[in-house]
């Protein structure tokens, strides 16, 4: 999977979606939110495990941070306590 996380009025929030579309595409519909950082997500033995960069907005993924963003958001654990 894809994912972007933006900054929101109540905090960084990350959004997940298919490898299909296009990070561009995706952070697009959320505007006027600033994208902070985009990647690629896959789960390892359950956690989510963030990495890469989105070439279409030229940002890089935060593999700590976005990981625990994205298992809080799941629901479930995760080592970053950041």
């Amino acid at each position: 999977m894809k994912y972007i996380v933006l900054q929101t009025p109540g905090g960084e929030a990350p959004v997940l979606f298919p490898r299909a579309l296009i990070h561009r595409w995706v952070a697009g519909t959320m505007a006027p939110m600033a994208v902070v950082s985009a990647g690629f997500v896959r789960l390892d033995e359950g956690q989510p495990h963030c990495f890469g960069a989105s070439e279409s907005l030229n940002v890089r993924s935060r593999p700590d941070r976005d990981s625990a963003l994205i298992a809080r958001a799941l629901g479930a654990r995760a080592g970053y306590r950041g």
